[in-house]
């Protein structure tokens, strides 16, 4: 019904059943005939049927030519949906006037994902976001409304996020049905006041997102359509728990979701990014179809908007609008299901650009930028934009994903001060490779021994996979030295608990990045379960260290319950610890402070994360971990009601890598001289080092002659 070779395997099954195959009538052949038949037949209507009378004596043969005619149509827009819609289906557009309806580019878009479907014989199931006004819902509801007329006991729902809006869909179908001609479809029984019924056995139910039950509960719907998706207040109930355990994925099922993006956080974004991962891996039930506003050149811009703002003679656009206009056509290019409409070369119209340049920078002078960007977005990430600023570009988290350090191996711990509940179980195990044994004798003669347990490599697409295991980027290397970063928590073990985190970067020092050497990131563990497991890995990579102290710790204080770590470290004899100074003291001197670890208070967190987020985006930091990369991805700027603004984690998402990963560089460079890293960017040396020589030296040698 939506792929051209499913609906010719359904024509030539009927021919050779029925022993004549339907014929495909052009647009004027059907309006002459709709004319024809208005001519001979007269219409009378009250409030409860409709009779029709035949005005004109027709012979037995042209009765027949009649009847075939009727059934011919009838069939083709049965196993056609695409000819239902040119041929019969009528709309309203923008400007409040009704036509024939065709397609947009956008919609032609839809109609290749359901031909994918329709050709695989498997449900359809669509998470769709989208620009504004790209005309899904009116396309969704020109398909169900074909199912619902064409094919007998068809039970289908469509709901927006509050009444009103439901009755726009209500009036979408209205327009429709209201101009299909009368010996085409099945009588209707009802009103249309929220329970469309026909003859044929077909139901539709008007349902809102706000109503207090689930939406379709109580009845198995084979068609569904839910708009405003973002808008809906609590959509794990009305969706997760109503919907889609009412739906069952059978072909004959299908189903849309959509709405605008609505943001970076919440049941829409997290079901949008796994269902995009999870989609290609075959582990996701929606397809996420993603549709920009570029789609719908003949709405973007229309040629009255044109008339009023002409394009300037010899405009250039500006450097947003270029950089909008990159986004646009990368992503229509590098996405099939777009690419294979619009073209794998397409590029913007330079109206599109005019367009999108004057709104936007009338959205700036009235601080809506951000309003703008997410109603029209480039790409599914821009769509999902949130009301706060992110802290960090698209680039920076790109380049630090592709140069991000994949290789790395993953350990358990075991020995002392470590409790049995964190010992890995023997399917995890990799006993291919060698345990790496760590000893360290403490300043008071106290000896600790501990084990590291090489595991097998695991799935990175599952953070919670990655929790309690060390993830080593980079092995101690004899010489450098290292800094740790701790975060501490709870350790209840809550899917939404605060992660505790021991992060080591290996100090770079002068002209070179800093680099995360290790991690390990836990939602069970207390601060004194953690002191096993840092004491381990300070032990470890405190050895090959240059400094005789090893490593240097900076552990968070007062914000988090840290202090217990802190001493019992100290008491383990790892006993180098970051101090804490004022810097806004006449003079400040890095050893002239009289506490520990890093004091978590209004001044000195805007500190670290400014100094930290400097480093990142400056390259002077370099991240390996996939989960802290994410984090980074997520941080955002929010704005107090007083005006004061602060960085930290989206709703529903974490910073605990990131803050670690912050105290490890802060406590090596927080007296840096930022004037000499702020002007450059970190840039690896292209040119090729000179040989080493591993002669003896012979600086302070003198000669006494042959």
């Amino acid at each position: 019904m939506y792929s051209l070779k499913v609906t010719e395997h359904k024509l030539d099954e009927f021919e050779i059943t029925e022993g004549w195959r339907p014929v495909y009538h052009s647009v004027e052949q059907v309006n002459e005939f709709k004319a024809y038949i208005e001519a001979i037949t007269k219409v009378d209507s009250n409030t409860r049927n409709s009779y029709i009378t035949i005005t004109k004596k027709l012979t037995g043969n042209r009765q027949d030519e009649i009847r075939r005619w009727i059934q011919n149509e009838q069939l083709l827009c049965s196993f056609d949906s695409g000819y239902f819609e040119s041929r019969y289906a009528y709309i309203c557009n923008e400007k409040a006037e009704i036509f024939k309806f065709q397609n947009r580019k956008s919609q032609e878009v839809f109609d290749s994902v359901l031909a994918m479907f329709d050709d695989l014989q498997v449900a359809i199931e669509i998470l769709a976001i989208k620009g504004r006004q790209v005309g899904l819902s009116t396309k969704v509801a020109l398909k169900f409304l074909q199912r619902l007329l064409f094919i007998p006991h068809t039970q289908a729902v469509m709901a927006s996020v509050q009444a009103d809006k439901s009755e726009l869909i209500k009036r979408i179908l209205s327009i429709c049905f209201d101009r299909l001609p009368w010996w085409l479809i099945p009588r209707q029984n009802t009103d249309r006041i929220k329970l469309w019924t026909w003859e044929n056995g077909s139901v539709l139910s008007i349902q809102s997102g706000m109503q207090a039950t689930g939406v379709a509960q109580g009845w198995t719907p084979t068609l569904t359509h839910i708009s405003e998706l973002a808008d809906i207040p609590n959509p794990k109930k009305t969706i997760e728990e109503g919907l889609l355990r009412a739906t069952h994925p059978s072909r004959k099922l299908f189903q849309v979701f959509e709405g605008t993006g609505g943001g970076s956080t919440g049941w829409l974004a997290d079901k949008w990014r796994s269902s995009k991962e999870d989609w290609p891996k075959g582990k996701a039930r929606l397809f996420p179809l993603f549709i920009p506003w570029t789609m719908a050149p003949d709405l973007y811009p229309e040629i009255d908007w044109l008339r009023k703002f002409p394009i300037p003679e010899r405009y250039e656009p500006c450097k947003e609008t270029r950089k909008n206009t990159r986004r646009c056509e990368l992503y229509i290019r590098n996405t099939p299901v777009l690419s294979e409409v619009c073209g794998s070369e397409w590029r913007m119209p330079i109206e599109q650009q005019w367009f999108w340049e004057f709104n936007y920078l009338e959205a700036v002078k009235s601080h809506t930028q951000k309003i703008w960007l997410a109603q029209m977005p480039a790409d599914d990430y821009e769509a999902l934009t949130g009301k706060n600023d992110l802290v960090f570009d698209q680039e920076v988290i790109e380049v630090a994903t592709r140069e991000r350090k994949r290789d790395f191996r993953s350990y358990a711990i075991v020995g002392d001060s470590i409790v049995e509940e964190f010992e890995p179980h023997e399917a995890e195990i990799d006993y291919e490779e060698p345990r790496i044994h760590v000893p360290w004798e403490s300043h008071r003669g106290q000896k600790y021994e501990w084990t590291m347990v090489p595991l097998l490599p695991f799935n990175e697409e599952e953070e919670r996979n990655a929790l309690d295991k060390v993830l080593v980027f980079e092995e101690p290397i004899q010489g450098c030295d290292y800094s740790i970063g701790i975060d501490t928590a709870d350790g209840l073990g809550k899917e939404d608990e605060e992660r505790a985190v021991c992060s080591i970067s290996r100090y770079g020092g002068e002209g070179n990045p800093d680099i995360q050497a290790c991690e390990l990131t836990s939602n069970r563990m207390n601060p004194p379960q953690m002191v096993g497991f840092v004491a381990c890995l300070a032990a470890w990579y405190g050895m090959a260290a240059k400094d005789p102290r090893g490593c240097k710790i900076c552990a968070e204080q007062r914000m988090r319950p840290g202090d217990d770590c802190q001493f019992q470290l100290k008491l383990m004899g790892f006993t180098w610890h970051h101090t804490m100074t004022r810097y806004d003291s006449k003079k400040v001197k890095e050893t002239a402070g009289h506490k520990e670890g890093w004091f978590s208070n209004a001044w000195s967190v805007p500190f670290l994360m400014n100094r930290f987020i400097e480093a990142v985006n400056g390259k002077w930091y370099k991240p390996n971990s996939k989960y802290f990369i994410a984090e980074l991805r997520d941080l955002e700027r929010k704005i107090a009601a007083g005006g004061r603004s602060k960085m930290e984690h989206q709703s529903g998402k974490f910073d605990d890598r990131v803050r670690a990963a912050a105290h490890s560089y802060i406590t090596r460079h927080h007296f840096d001289i930022l004037a000499e890293r702020a002007q450059k960017r970190y840039a690896a040396p292209t040119a090729k080092l000179p040989e080493v020589n591993y002669s003896h030296c012979n600086h302070t040698s003198i000669s006494v002659g042959d």
